[in-house]
């Protein structure tokens, strides 16, 4: 009888991910994060989110911004919808704001020093490190996402 092998995939994300809390509607809080950030995060789509159970599909709206000078993408995404949560975890998560850089060590302390100077933001810290499984599917399904529209 033949073994059966087992293929585990390993996912690690491309991009640095940062938890923003905050009442701010989303719009708002981008034109403050445009602001102190000096970016220009602009409305792209909604990324459609279907969790695995089949539940119904739920809309996050998400804001991109890329300076190719700089190399440098941001996105902000909304952790919540008329539909739920994408991320239970941590409690209360509001944003997610992803940060692409070749060199984002550098430069990482000193963007979340601005979120969390920008108004409107109470708290904002890097989750890089409290993924959890849920947390990396959906951002795996949310690159796949990125892919097709970017």
């Amino acid at each position: 009888m033949a073994k059966k092998l087992k293929l585990d995939i390993v996912y690690t994300p491309e991009f640095r991910l940062t938890g923003i809390f905050s009442t701010q509607k989303n719009y708002r809080l981008c034109w403050l994060l445009n602001n102190q950030l000096k970016t220009d995060l602009r409305w792209l789509q909604d990324f459609p989110y279907v969790p695995f159970k089949g539940e119904n599909e739920s809309l996050f709206p998400f804001y991109y911004h890329e300076s190719k000078r700089l190399r440098t993408s941001y996105l902000l995404l909304e952790n919540r919808s008329p539909g739920g949560l994408l991320l239970p975890a941590p409690k209360n998560l509001d944003y997610l704001f992803l940060s692409w850089h070749p060199d984002i060590g550098a430069d990482l302390h000193e963007l979340l020093k601005q979120i969390r100077g920008t108004p409107g933001v109470q708290a904002a810290f890097l989750l890089d490190d409290q993924l959890t499984a849920r947390a990396k599917e959906v951002l795996y399904d949310f690159e796949l996402f990125l892919s097709k529209v970017l």
